[in-house]
Formats: C-alpha cells, sequence, structure tokens
C-alpha cells in the first residue's frame, strides 16, 4: 500500500482522462455509504471546513485519495465491491484499505496462461465414430466396438479399456499363457 503522503501527492495530481470514471464511481461509492451510515460516514470523512463552495475539505480530499488509491481498479470492479459493502461491514463504514481488500477480492482472476501471455489452444472438437459390428449377443459386443474404435484410429480409447476388450475377445494372449502355469 501507498504511504500517506504518496496518495495525498497523486491524489492532487490532474489526471483527468484516466480518472474521470473512477472518480464517478467512488463519487457514487460515498453517496452510498453516506445513505447507508448516516453520521457514522461523515464523521469519520467530514472536517466541518467548508471550501469557496461550501463543500467539506474533509470529504473532498477523502474523495481525491480514494479515487487516487481506487484508480488501479475496473469501475466495474469497484461497483462489485460497493455491493458487498453492507455485508462485510454492517455497523461502520470501511477505510479505504478495508474497501481495497474488498476491491481485490472482487477482481476477476487470471489464469497463469493469460498472465504469461500465452496464447490458448481451440477447443477440441469431437467427431461422433459409427462402429459397425455384428451383434454376437455374446455379452461381449463391448469390447468389440473398443476394438474397432482402435483399430479406425480413434485416440480417445484408453489403454485399460483396450486391453480388457483384447483380454474378453481372448486376444490378450500373455494373460492366457500366465493363467495356464
Amino acid at each position: 500500500m501507498k504511504s500517506i503522503g504518496q496518495l495525498a501527492h497523486v491524489a492532487a495530481s490532474p489526471r483527468r482522462e484516466e480518472s474521470q470514471a473512477v472518480s464517478s464511481v467512488v463519487a457514487k461509492l460515498f453517496l452510498l455509504m453516506q445513505g447507508s451510515y448516516g453520521t457514522a460516514f461523515l464523521s469519520k470523512f467530514g472536517s466541518g471546513a467548508l471550501d469557496g463552495q461550501g463543500q467539506d475539505v474533509g470529504m473532498l480530499a477523502a474523495l481525491k485519495v480514494w479515487g487516487a488509491s481506487l484508480r488501479k481498479y475496473a469501475p466495474d470492479v469497484i461497483e462489485a465491491a460497493a455491493d458487498r459493502i453492507a455485508d462485510f461491514h454492517p455497523e461502520f463504514p470501511p477505510s479505504l484499505p478495508q474497501f481495497e481488500a474488498l476491491c481485490k477480492a472482487a477482481t476477476p482472476r487470471k489464469t497463469y496462461a493469460e498472465e504469461a501471455g500465452l496464447l490458448a489452444l481451440p477447443a477440441p472438437t469431437f467427431q461422433r465414430m459409427e462402429v459397425p459390428i455384428k451383434p454376437h449377443g455374446d455379452g461381449k459386443d463391448w469390447a468389440r466396438k473398443i476394438m474397432t474404435r482402435s483399430d479406425a484410429g480413434d485416440k480417445t480409447v484408453s489403454y485399460r479399456a483396450l486391453k480388457d476388450a483384447k483380454e474378453a475377445l481372448g486376444l490378450n494372449t500373455r494373460r492366457q499363457q500366465e493363467g495356464a502355469h
């Protein structure tokens, strides 16, 4: 977290194009907290000193500092965190670090591949494979289907399924020889 001096400097420096959206979201956030917490919110940030336009200097300073600190979050993340305020802070308005914790929790997570800038592989396509067999009705038709799929080059047939199918059809001679001894 930035020190108070750094936040004050960032809050005082104008960055209009970048901070307009965040400033309006933070202004809405302050309106929400004032409506939700009333005088508890006003006493937390208000100073009682008014500027030339009749606005509380402490509230304006808090609005600037919060805007500078929350600049790193997207407006929709700030709004999602604002929706959680009542759940996590039912009695008192949150401080800036407490609200930032809500923002961090509301930030969508990225996968390792997204963070590393790796390209995603296309989703695999599956094609249904018709397995033409003549049913014998001896309870081993499942094994014949697996063998036919494997012979056709189907790579989705597992080693274990193929081994079991061969054994059921009597094609696993090694197993038969071991059983004879």
